[in-house]
């Protein structure tokens, strides 16, 4: 008898006890509330601007760098003995379409068959034929072609050669022979100052110049360089101007060598 007393005083309302009203003073105020917590995340959600997305590189993709097979003379017999290849590449780029435009580039074969023909003067057929050395020769060719198949650009640039639409600058004459910088062009800046005359890469040092030199040096913290020409620099300009490679080589192939 006990226990069924306990479960109604549990389970059960009072039949005669009447159950309060809330005011309607009560409701206006908790609609209200209600309101203003929603607009105000309406409100946060509106404001909070995008996050931009970070650039990076796409791929891997394939480049052939020649329509026909690159012939050199190697070290052997005083060179009159000849390699005979046709390179290839797989690559990492902004743009996988990228390397189109550089093969359309006049300057951009020409350039490459000569560095290429060089590097093979560098070697003996034996240590480029040998299943050992393959790979060092492969290393070589990589180092004078990524340079000339993803060079350096200043700038919102179709080409390395052009002028940054922004700022005026370009290229210093002396960035294809001497230049070292290879960083990756959305991840590092040109800070330039028209009016007081200075240039910084990075965190490099702050370089003056004069206003009308066509290969003003300029170097990063870590010691690579970039030649600029600021003879068409707007004297206005005070920003930042991306610099950098548009994609880099991941391997190097030779494919099939016939040696002669």
């Amino acid at each position: 008898m006990a226990e069924e007393q306990i479960n109604d005083a549990e389970g059960h309302e009072p039949e005669n006890q009447a159950t309060p009203k809330a005011s309607r003073g009560s409701f206006k105020l908790l609609g209200a509330v209600v309101g203003l917590i929603t607009l105000g995340s309406t409100l946060a959600v509106v404001a909070m601007p995008e996050k931009a997305a970070r650039k990076s590189f796409q791929g891997p993709a394939m480049h052939n760098f020649f329509e026909k097979d690159i012939v050199g003379n190697p070290l052997d017999d005083n060179f009159s003995r000849y390699l005979k290849f046709s390179p290839s590449c797989s690559y990492f780029a902004y743009d996988i379409a990228y390397p189109s435009s550089r093969i359309a580039d006049e300057h951009y074969e020409k350039s490459l068959r000569q560095a290429m023909m060089y590097t093979i003067s560098r070697f003996r057929i034996d240590e480029v034929m040998a299943a050992a050395s393959r790979e060092t020769f492969a290393a070589a060719l990589e180092e004078v072609a990524e340079p000339v198949l993803f060079p350096v650009h200043l700038g919102e640039t179709p080409t390395p050669y052009d002028a940054d639409p922004m700022s005026g600058l370009r290229l210093g004459d002396s960035q294809d022979l001497h230049g070292t910088f290879r960083g990756a062009f959305h991840e590092h800046v040109l800070k330039v100052d028209a009016r007081r005359k200075t240039l910084q890469l990075d965190g490099g040092p702050q370089i003056e110049f004069g206003g009308a030199e066509h290969d003003v040096l300029v170097e990063a913290e870590d010691g690579t360089k970039i030649y600029v020409n600021v003879a068409t620099l707007d004297d206005s300009f005070e920003g930042e101007v991306n610099v950098g490679v548009m994609g880099r080589i991941r391997r190097m192939f030779t494919g099939d060598i016939i040696a002669q």
